[in-house]
Order: C-alpha cells, then sequence, then structure tokens
C-alpha cells in the first residue's frame, strides 16, 4: 500500500522539510490494534503541518517513537475491514449501543445477543457496507488518575495515532476497538466525517464553558477559529468577534469572509494598529464598554494573547486552543488576578461526550453550514499531497483533504 510518512529525525532539532511517499505492507490486526479500516478521506491537521515543516519541538516528539519512520494522519474516515476475534464483542456491543435508524440495519440486530451477532458471518461485509467510521485517535491507557476520574484527553499516557504510531495517510490502519465511532452511511458526509477530529476541538472548546448569551471573541480565523465561531453560534452565543492578520499583497482565503457565513457578527483585520483599534472600539461599543465574556485563543501567537487581555471583561473566561512558540511575559497581577480571569488550556476532545455532542451539532444543522462555508478548500488524491500542504503554508486553502484510494 501506499503511505506517506515522515522519517524520524536523529540528531533533532534538526529536520528535514517535506513528506515521503512510500510503499509500505499492510498492517495486520492484533490483540492490542484488533480492527482493521479501510481509509476513504484523511484531513491534514495543523499538527502534520508542522512535522511536514519539521518544526522543532514535533522532532523532539518524534525521535522519540520506535522504527525509523512513522505514517502521519490522525483524520478520517473509513470502513472496517477486518476485525481481530478478541474483538468481535466489543465491535457488536458498539453496535448495539448505537440507535439505529435505517430500518434494514435494525433487522439485522434484532432479536440476537452480542454473541449470536459476533459469530454472523456476514457480520464485517454488514459493517463495511452500511457503516463509516472514525475514531478518537488519541489512545488512552485507562488505568491513571486522569482517566479514572473522566478525563482521559489529558491521559498522561496518551499514544497519538499518526504522531507517536503509525496513522492514516495510507490504505490501511488499525486501530483499538474501544476507539472506533460509527456512523450511519446516510447520516453524515464522509467528507465531514474525515475532519471530525478537528471540529471535535471547537466542540471541545465551546463545551468547556456556558456560551449561550455570551459575547465571545475568537483570536484567529484558522480551522479551529471557525469551527468554534460555527458551533458557539450554533449553541447559542451573543454576538461573535473574529479577528485573523490578513497577509498583504498575497492571494489567500478570505477567512473573514468564511467567518461571516459561519455566524460571526463582526470580523476584524488586526494586522494593522487600525485594525486593532477598531476591534478594541467595536468590542467596547457592543458590550457597553464591558469587554467580551469569553475568549477562543486559537492563533497560537501571543500577540493574540495580548488582544484577548485587553478586550476580555473582569471575570471573563480564556479557552485556549492555539499553540504559540516560545515563552510570553506577562503581569499576572494587573492582567489575570484582578482582573479576576479564568484561563483554561484545551486538548484534544474530552471521550467521548464531546463525540456525543458533535454528532448531535452535525445532524441538526452544523453539516450544512460547514459544506456551504467553503472551509473544504482541497480534495487530492494522496500522491498530490504536497499541493495541498504548500497551499496550507501559504494561506490558500482551510481544510485539506487527502483521498488514499486516488
Amino acid at each position: 500500500m501506499k503511505a506517506l510518512i515522515k522519517i524520524h529525525p536523529t540528531n533533532p532539532p534538526e529536520w528535514y522539510v517535506g513528506l515521503n511517499l512510500v510503499d509500505k505492507p499492510e498492517p495486520a490486526v492484533t490483540p492490542s490494534r484488533p480492527v482493521k479500516l479501510k481509509i476513504i478521506s484523511t484531513g491534514v491537521c495543523g499538527t502534520d503541518v508542522g512535522i511536514y515543516q519539521g518544526k522543532d519541538s514535533l522532532a523532539y516528539t518524534m525521535a522519540k517513537n520506535t522504527g525509523t519512520e512513522t505514517i502521519l494522519g490522525h483524520e478520517f474516515c473509513g470502513q472496517i475491514f477486518e476485525i481481530h476475534p478478541t474483538a468481535k464483542i466489543e465491535v457488536v456491543n458498539l453496535l448495539l449501543r448505537k440507535k439505529l435508524t435505517n430500518q434494514k440495519l435494525i433487522n439485522f440486530v434484532s432479536g440476537q445477543t452480542a454473541e449470536q451477532l459476533a459469530n454472523q458471518p456476514d457480520l464485517i461485509d454488514f459493517l463495511r457496507d452500511n457503516f463509516y467510521v472514525s475514531a478518537e485517535m488519541h489512545f488512552t491507557c485507562l488505568e491513571c488518575l486522569q482517566c479514572r476520574t473522566g478525563h482521559q484527553h489529558v491521559c498522561k499516557n496518551t499514544i497519538g495515532k499518526g504522531i507517536h504510531e503509525d496513522g492514516a495517510y495510507t490504505d490501511f490502519m488499525v486501530v483499538p476497538a474501544n476507539r472506533l465511532v460509527l456512523f450511519e452511511k446516510d447520516e453524515i458526509p464522509p467528507e465531514i466525517i474525515s475532519f471530525m477530529d478537528a471540529i471535535g476541538n471547537g466542540v471541545h472548546t465551546c463545551q468547556s464553558t456556558d456560551v449561550v448569551g455570551r459575547n465571545i471573541l475568537i483570536t484567529g480565523a484558522g480551522l479551529q477559529g471557525l469551527m468554534s465561531c460555527a458551533i458557539a453560534r450554533q449553541l447559542g452565543a451573543a454576538k461573535i468577534f473574529v479577528t485573523d492578520v490578513v497577509p498583504q499583497n498575497k492571494q489567500t482565503v478570505d477567512k473573514l469572509a468564511i467567518a461571516k457565513k459561519l455566524g460571526a457578527d463582526f470580523t476584524f483585520d488586526v494586522g494593522s494598529p487600525e485594525g486593532i483599534n477598531q476591534l478594541k472600539e467595536t468590542i467596547a461599543r457592543e458590550t457597553d464598554n464591558t469587554g467580551a465574556d469569553i475568549v477562543f485563543e486559537m492563533a497560537g501567537h501571543y500577540s493574540a494573547y495580548q488582544a484577548a487581555l485587553e478586550n476580555i471583561r473582569m471575570g471573563g473566561t480564556m479557552l485556549l486552543l492555539g499553540l504559540p512558540a516560545g515563552k510570553l511575559e506577562l503581569d499576572f497581577s494587573n492582567q489575570v488576578v484582578f482582573k479576576g480571569l479564568t484561563i483554561k488550556g484545551i486538548y484534544g476532545r474530552r471521550v467521548f461526550d464531546t463525540w456525543d455532542l458533535m454528532r448531535y451539532l452535525l445532524a441538526n444543522g452544523l453539516t450544512e453550514t460547514i459544506l456551504n462555508s467553503g472551509i473544504i478548500t482541497h480534495q487530492l488524491p494522496l500522491s498530490r499531497y504536497d499541493e495541498g500542504f504548500q497551499a496550507l503554508i501559504n494561506g490558500q486553502a482551510i481544510k485539506v483533504l487527502l483521498n488514499p484510494g486516488k
């Protein structure tokens, strides 16, 4: 099978720019990775772009991996292709817990125990023909304090699929059964399922505080900023302010126009002093000189932190998903303590309540909102991966999907 890999650095932070498309043997199912999936489509994440660019932090991370190379990719839509005998009951129980809507599927499972379904000779064909599948690609230990107290998303032993072990930029991938998420084929389009991992970050951000009726400032109109805008609007936010830095003299995607389509009330190019002042004046006017109730920091740049701290109200909440490099000098007394701010880091998705809320939102309008917004800018065969990565780097793409079978 063809696979898109990154060769591990041997002397980090030294690392090369680019990826390698190579031939690899298909993975085999094992008791620890018992479900083999055929990949239909994958999404390119900002982390993947960082690996492509050879960023220092990711060089140190992947230098610790076993072997000499890793298949990238952790956002995907696929189909079940093979199940190790030790996991058939677990997969069937996942099916039985799902609320089925198609009568044909209801008839297939009706009146049968998990053991009987697991022994059906056509079980895998049934799953492959009637369901798409994705997965929570943070594999957790289920034993540490975080896992045992409902905080799997910050498990201290997390394995990131596509970073720490082979991922989805290929034809076949193996995963644990307890990470699977099933979708009936007419439930959510495969191009949306292909990046639900990323949509889930926005859902997790929005469910981490009460957004109903709140004024929200979103710093950064990349995919995460745009997704969180759409989700906050659907969940009942009041006024939404979105910022971005628009490159000058460069043909790029108009992300701020897309933010308006997704529900932003006001957008700002903060690449100039005029834009920064306009942001401050507008938030003051629209909030009765109070400030934004909530800030979603999605830019991953410390200049956005400054804008956030200047425009958040006393007693407000800052939710941080962007990943800035380096360090920031901060006046904690005046900027945080005396203002009574709540600051929270957002990582991954809450397992699995974020997936449940995301499924509900997608089934009730979010899917159409995303598809009509222009967020998916490129759908390319895996062999044209370089075109997709360069488009993201150059600001000419928002979401790039790669299709291994094409």
